[in-house]
């Protein structure tokens, strides 16, 4: 009986190396996680999915202003407006994170 408890906690047995911060913060994360979720709560990952959507959205942008077909004088409204709106995107991504 005591070598199956020995067997099943070894199981769950999270190692990190402690000389690297990341690793114990993700050694944290995951416990933390496990816990709640063991306590019948579901994880909701609609404003992480969200963020890359919208850092999708940015990234987008600014390929289309590269890329476009016309040379600067003739598309300079258009790179001013997507210029405008890089801002207005990434103060939108930084106020969902509070």
């Amino acid at each position: 009986m005591e070598e199956k408890k020995a067997e099943s906690t070894n199981k769950n047995v999270k190692k990190a190396n402690l000389l690297e911060h990341n690793s114990i913060k993700h050694i944290l994360d995951e416990s933390v996680s496990d816990i709640v979720r063991s306590r019948g709560y579901k994880e909701d990952v609609r404003l992480s999915n969200l963020k890359l959507i919208l850092g999708t959205v940015i990234i987008v942008v600014a390929l289309v202003a590269q890329f476009y077909n016309k040379k600067f004088p003739e598309n300079r409204d258009f790179l001013i407006g997507c210029i405008a709106s890089y801002p207005f995107l990434l103060l939108w991504i930084h106020c969902l994170d509070r």
